[in-house]
């Protein structure tokens, strides 16, 4: 399946759940980089074709959609414009696609998923030597060493599956982990003031920052779920 199939049953989607967070269309199709037309048209059902109703019966990908809508109309609210590139979220979900067929195994999707980040970070980073203004190549750098971070992620979570990882347990205290959302969320709430900035540029530096205030703040929150190791086990030396 094409990711341009994807990508554009994903932003009918996005699209549905932006306009029901009260974005307005015209906010929409500035966010998601479309006319307001093309909105409509999704809104109505006109775009997109059956893979949306695919993609709406999935809970996994409504999981994601609605946690990406929820992140853009905050992000909408501070000032953002876009166009947010939905590139990466049209491949998870192919990934998760992908789980349904038969005979495709996790691991296989993992190393693929994990060629694909290599590939962005090269990519980000090739971009990043060639900009001369050293905020965009600030941002470019950001996507490169994500990329990079992903990519690592991926690789420690197969080597968990197959055993070449152990990983049991957390060796972290519920205070601990507490302390560190309120600190989260409180970065949160201070980085508005910083939206007063006009430069598009800085105002895209800015949302990175925020983006991972709340990715990290929603990081601790799943921490909190996972099982603790036993007190005074040191875990793994």
């Amino acid at each position: 399946m094409s990711l341009e199939r994807v990508l554009s049953a994903v932003r009918a989607l996005l699209a549905r759940e932006l306009v029901e967070r009260g974005l307005s269309v015209n906010e929409t199709a500035r966010l998601l980089g479309l006319t307001p037309a093309a909105v409509s048209m999704y809104l109505s059902g006109k775009r997109g074709g059956e893979l949306v109703g695919v993609l709406a019966s999935d809970e996994r990908v409504m999981a994601l959609v609605r946690s990406h809508a929820e992140l853009f109309v905050d992000a909408a609210k501070r000032g953002a414009r876009g166009p947010i590139d939905l590139t990466e979220l049209a491949k998870v979900i192919s990934n998760i696609l992908a789980q349904k067929t038969p005979g495709v195994e996790l691991e296989e999707l993992i190393r693929e998923r994990i060629r694909l980040e290599q590939e962005t970070a090269t990519r980000a980073m090739a971009y990043s030597y060639r900009m001369r203004n050293p905020l965009v190549r600030a941002l470019f750098m950001q996507i490169a060493t994500d990329s990079l971070r992903h990519a690592e992620i991926l690789t420690m979570i197969l080597d968990h599956l197959t055993g070449r990882l152990k990983a049991d347990g957390l060796d972290i205290s519920e205070e601990e982990l507490e302390a560190l959302a309120q600190e989260e969320a409180s970065m949160r709430e201070s980085i508005a003031d910083l939206y007063k900035v006009g430069d598009p540029v800085l105002r895209a530096l800015i949302l990175s920052i925020e983006l991972d205030e709340q990715k990290h703040f929603q990081l601790i929150k799943a921490l909190q779920l996972a099982p603790r190791l036993p007190r005074g086990n040191p875990g793994p030396s």
